[in-house]
């Protein structure tokens, strides 16, 4: 990569960093208009869109990074938060899937979980009207992902729980109360 691209990449992560994702998007493009296919741009694209909620923007850098380099995990794992943001679980899941298979590292699996974890929460308190059931619906794919990708997840558990006990039946709120108590760490 030339001088000038590498200069123009890093003033991008630094205005992202900085939460200046407007300018950073502009630096991302300097480097994209001169190698298009410059993942590592893409997906610091993507990221910068998603912080805006920009979402549908942020899925199609994500989408063309995996085109470009489909071994590569985190445009995969981006792309799942987009379409969890989306109300598209089963989407989220496929790409989650496929992240935590090109990158088996447990650490990366276990922030991916708290990741997807707090997307729950986020579609759980966001905004200013009291969640509908349809929310709830949303919420409860999000922390079953959650759980899947970590099954000892107490938290996601105790939030199926929860989920259960709005969308009113008993019998699974009752199942994740069981499986978060069994998950908790014994007492010493």
């Amino acid at each position: 990569m030339s001088k000038l691209l590498f200069a123009a990449f890093n003033e991008g992560v630094k205005l992202s960093m900085s939460g200046m994702h407007e300018a950073a998007i502009l630096a991302f493009d300097k480097v994209l208009a001169v190698d298009p296919k410059h993942v590592p741009a893409l997906t610091a694209k993507g990221s910068s869109l998603a912080e805006l909620g920009r979402t549908e923007e942020a899925l199609r850098c994500f989408e063309r990074a995996i085109e470009v380099d489909p071994t590569a995990a985190d445009p995969h794992r981006d792309a799942a938060f987009c379409q969890l943001e989306q109300g598209e679980p089963e989407a989220a899941a496929q790409l989650m899937q496929r992240a935590v298979q090109l990158n088996p590292d447990p650490g990366y699996r276990e922030a991916a979980a708290v990741e997807v974890y707090n997307v729950g929460n986020a579609l759980l308190t966001r905004g200013s009207r009291r969640p509908d059931k349809a929310r709830y619906r949303q919420a409860r794919y999000t922390f079953e992902l959650a759980l899947e990708l970590s099954p000892a997840y107490v938290e996601a558990a105790k939030a199926l729980a929860d989920v259960w006990e709005r969308l009113g039946d008993t019998a699974q709120r009752d199942h994740y109360v069981q499986l978060a108590s069994r998950l908790r760490p014994a007492a010493i």
